[in-house]
């Protein structure tokens, strides 16, 4: 992806921790990309929908409403479920814990899994490459909408 293709794709980080999220936004900046931080759930809800990023970065450790909560969330949304969710976490792909954040994240509203997933600590490049590739990716598209029942309202009528 060239310089100029990156500034035009604009990056929303969430993450409660504001040394961390400015981290993120220091990366991003660098390597080309436009970048919000929110540091909240409400915060990142009310972003995406005013701003429409093309991809989420998404820490899914965060105090109240969670990101599991604000990732299912995004997910169920019709405005934003196909905004690419990238989640960043200290947790390992090995760990128990990583396992039943996973399922915490799917099961309740059988919502698809995140584009990607980085480990903390987060090297830049790795980060950057990541985004690469989910950008690269064909768009997701909404579901089609079922086609229209006609109804006469006539009696015997199909």
């Amino acid at each position: 992806m060239t310089d100029l293709l990156r500034q035009t794709k604009h990056v929303l980080v969430v993450d409660d921790e504001p040394d961390f999220a400015s981290l993120l936004e220091l990366i991003l900046v660098s390597g080309g990309y436009r970048v919000t931080v929110a540091c909240s759930c409400e915060e990142a809800l009310d972003q995406a929908r005013r701003q429409k990023p093309d991809v989420i970065t998404m820490d899914i450790r965060m105090p109240g409403r969670s990101g599991a909560l604000c990732y299912r969330k995004l997910k169920t949304d019709k405005a934003l479920r196909g905004i690419p969710v990238v989640v960043v976490t200290a947790l390992t792909r090995n760990d128990r814990d990583m396992e039943n954040l996973i399922r915490s994240l799917l099961e309740p509203a059988h919502v698809p899994p995140p584009e990607a997933y980085v480990e903390k600590p987060v090297e830049g490049p790795a980060l950057l490459a990541v985004l690469e590739e989910v950008l690269s990716r064909p768009e997701v598209r909404p579901e089609p909408a079922a086609p229209a029942r006609l109804d006469y309202g006539g009696a015997g009528t199909p």
